[in-house]
């Protein structure tokens, strides 16, 4: 052999060791930049950029194998449309497969330039990612995925050194892509028993709260309170079932204007109800299965005013005894986010907790309160008038005490029978409730047709402007008692106050009093004794506002057909 054909073959020989050298340097340094990254989607980028650095590969895609999923899925693409991203492909797809499990770098296309695997690639159209020759990242015991290649933009076949280079990148980048998967599944699932140790959390304490309250009306306020907490929204609103109108009707409201938020709670503006079945709310009531809208404007369970300035709707329903009682509305993902599968199961299992707590609430409301006209019985509005008067004692507030009954009661039950009279009460109890503070004053069915007003912090003038205003009402009421007949009936109030010395039958005594002064004054008016007037004397009062002989009569229908028979 000539010094020259040996100097050649040494520098050929040369060449090649720097060759390798330069490759297993190239691969020491992206083994180490691929182990130092554990964000699987920057992975693959990495994978790919380093991949672009070494052939001239203009569209790359990544995509992973999810074990449980069975299915191969894009991960990352580069030079390739976002949407090729949506792009999957079963894991047990006959000799594709099985190639990719084989762990060697493969050609998806003939010499032709044709798919080899004509069926798989057109059912999950494959051919968009403009790849020819897929490399396998696989490891022992594991396919991770594959790497999905386009060719050369200079039309050069891949060479054997490239090759072989892919070929060892790919399994490296395997065991950083399976190290980071696992990563993100220990992360997420870390995140899913945070998140689950505060769900627990939450629903422990809610229903630790929800247990000691008893008013239903503060009870619900806790929960929508709880309810849009939990999901992080913006508004919502609790509705339950009114079995006389067979509807749902709003009870509780929270919203980010408080006023309006104040005049729905207070009844100054009336809500939309709903039937069984009739948009979101009804249906979900109907059905007892939670609905999940995060694009009010492709729903079509919305009615028009519904939908208003609604984006996004989470309803449960509540549920107590395996029968629907209502149903939590939650509006509005905050930040415009949208409602997600985690949100609907809090939400849920806070509104499996609530029903109980309402069923319990409803029961003790039926004890305490009378059944014709929703107002508490005589004896827990004297309970609560006693716990009002210790706390005006402890913290020297004011106190006002009313008594109050209908005017010529009696005429309406024989002229038009107790059918009639229950309209009235029913109309009336309403009426007082209407005139005075909701979840404050205490408003109970004394006995009959007469009615005891219990005002906390309210002085002397206050409660008898209060009684006024709910005099006035009842005077302008026109009830329908059935038949075509409206009646109009008038009511007496008798108003005093706490004293120093005053004992609860020393100040109910004297509301009595007042109440005997309107009778014998004239009737349909509010009478007031101060603390220490009265005693048993009739002859001291004081009679607000002063009324015409003409008011001592009963208008008891439309045509105002008097009658001054006894009450």
């Amino acid at each position: 052999m000539s010094n020259s054909s040996q100097t050649h073959d040494a520098t050929a020989l040369n060449a090649q060791l720097d060759r390798r050298l330069f490759e297993l340097e190239s691969l020491l340094k992206a083994g180490e930049a691929l182990q130092g990254e554990l964000d699987v989607f920057n992975l693959c980028n990495l994978l790919m950029t380093m991949v672009r650095e070494r052939v001239r590969a203009d569209q790359l895609a990544v995509l992973l194998n999810d074990e449980e999923g069975h299915m191969v899925s894009v991960e990352a693409v580069q030079g390739l449309p976002e949407e090729t991203c949506d792009l999957s492909f079963p894991a047990d797809q006959g000799i594709l497969w099985s190639l990719i499990k084989a762990g060697e770098p493969f050609s998806v296309v003939d010499l032709e330039g044709r798919p080899r695997f004509d069926e798989i690639f057109a059912k999950h159209e494959l051919e968009r990612l403009e790849g020819q020759l897929w490399i396998p990242l696989v490891m022992p015991g594991a396919v991770v995925g594959v790497l999905s290649m386009s060719p050369d933009r200079d039309g050069k076949a891949v060479s054997a050194s490239q090759y072989q280079f892919l070929n060892r990148l790919a399994s490296r980048a395997a065991l950083a892509i399976h190290t980071a998967v696992l990563y993100r599944s220990i992360e997420l699932a870390r995140k899913d028993l945070d998140r689950s140790l505060h769900h627990l959390s939450l629903l422990f304490d809610v229903t630790r709260a929800l247990s000691a309250v008893q008013n239903l009306t503060t009870l619900l306020g806790m929960i929508i309170d709880r309810a849009i907490e939990a999901v992080d929204a913006e508004k919502g609103s609790l509705m339950l079932f009114d079995e006389n109108t067979e509807e749902l009707a709003i009870r509780v409201v929270r919203l980010p204007n408080k006023e309006v938020e104040k005049k729905i709670n207070d009844g100054e503006i009336k809500c939309n109800t709903f039937k069984r079945g009739e948009g979101v709310a009804g249906q979900v009531f109907d059905t007892g299965v939670a609905h999940r809208v995060n694009n009010t404007d492709d729903d079509g369970n919305f009615k028009a005013t519904e939908g208003n300035h609604a984006r996004s709707l989470l309803c449960v329903p509540l549920i107590a005894d395996d029968e629907p009682i209502g149903v939590i509305n939650i509006t509005n993902k905050n930040n415009n986010g949208t409602f997600e599968n985690e949100d609907e199961e809090i939400l849920t299992a806070l509104a499996d907790q609530a029903a109980v707590a309402i069923g319990r609430a409803r029961l003790y409301e039926a004890a305490i309160t009378d059944g014709l006209t929703g107002l508490f019985i005589r004896r827990f509005a004297m309970h609560r008038m006693n716990e009002e008067i210790k706390k005006a004692r402890r913290y020297g507030h004011e106190l006002g005490i009313v008594m109050c009954d209908i005017d010529h009661f009696k005429a309406v039950n024989d002229t038009w029978g107790h059918p009639a009279g229950d309209a009235i009460i029913i109309a009336v109890a309403q009426e007082l409730k209407n005139g005075l503070r909701i979840d404050v004053d205490i408003v109970g069915r004394y006995g009959g047709e007469e009615f005891l007003l219990v005002m906390p912090a309210t002085d002397l003038e206050g409660t008898r402007v209060a009684s006024d205003r709910c005099r006035q009402a009842i005077e302008d009421l026109d009830t329908d008692v059935g038949g075509g007949r409206k009646l109009k009936v008038t009511m007496s109030f008798g108003a005093t106050s706490l004293g120093p010395n005053d004992t609860a039958e020393t100040v109910l005594k004297r509301a009595d009093e007042a109440l005997y002064v309107s009778k014998e004054g004239g009737r349909n008016v509010v009478s007031v004794l101060e603390p220490g007037e009265g005693d048993g004397d009739t002859t001291k009062e004081e009679t607000v506002p002063d009324v015409g002989e003409s008011q001592e009569m009963v208008q008891l229908d439309a045509t105002g057909t008097p009658d001054d028979t006894a009450e």
